[in-house]
């Protein structure tokens, strides 16, 4: 029972241990599949402290805490805004689009709104619900233009054998579940807290579902390096 505990307690970093130890061990090809490198060791670092404050929560300091408990917020906060950042630019620059400008005004106004959210309207510290929607908005509609112009592509790249078809799928699959779950968030938490726990495991699977993907393109990459001239 312990052990079943500590993998469900754990599930957030050992889910991104299964890419990192893909990264570490075959070595894909880096410069096409730097963003999505930098967001796997970007991440795991993130949910590994994360879940360290929460499992030890007796080593916090007391500037750590907020009504009693160990404030992690903004270290979910930061995880979010870190994987639009690095898995957009991930799929913006995979491969060339007829309107790449609209790709990249999206995250232009992304980026301006986590800067005025977090200024004017709610503190870093506390779980932003706003910031995963836009996410989900963001990532969910760069992926669409993705699929779009692989369907229409016409070169001799078969883009469903890709690797960066297995993360924009992975990317998809994710934010299309945990849209609905961190919008319903606190609500669901007031309201029903076993409905809101069921979630929750949704939440954890389709996490480890999504890094399993990940793993999974950066393993095939290995075999694609060739591929990097497709860039744009």
């Amino acid at each position: 029972m312990k052990l079943i505990n500590f993998i469900r307690d754990w599930s957030e970093v050992w889910a991104l241990l299964i890419p990192l130890i893909i990264i570490l061990v075959f070595k894909p090809a880096k410069k096409q599949l730097r963003p999505v490198i930098l967001y796997v060791f970007a991440g795991f670092i993130l949910n590994f402290l994360a879940t360290f404050m929460v499992e030890y929560y007796y080593l916090m300091p007391s500037w750590t805490y907020t009504d009693g408990y160990v404030n992690n917020n903004i270290l979910y906060n930061l995880h979010s805004f870190v994987r639009v950042l690095f898995l957009g630019w991930y799929i913006i620059s995979v491969r060339q689009y007829k309107f790449p400008f609209l790709l990249k005004t999206l995250l232009i106004f992304y980026l301006v709104f986590v800067i005025t959210n977090f200024t004017f309207y709610e503190s870093p510290f506390i779980l932003s619900t706003r910031l995963y929607a836009a996410e989900s908005i963001t990532l969910l509609v760069i992926c669409l233009f993705y699929f779009f112009r692989s369907m229409q592509d016409e070169s001799d790249i078969n883009w469903l054998k890709h690797p960066s078809f297995l993360i924009a799928a992975g990317i998809s699959l994710y934010e299309v579940i945990t849209f609905f779950i961190f919008l319903f968030f606190y609500p669901l938490h007031q309201k029903d807290i076993s409905f809101a726990a069921v979630t929750m495991r949704i939440y954890t699977i389709t996490f480890v579902v999504f890094c399993i993907l990940l793993a999974l393109a950066l393993y095939k990459s290995r075999k694609k390096s060739n591929l990097s001239g497709v860039t744009g």
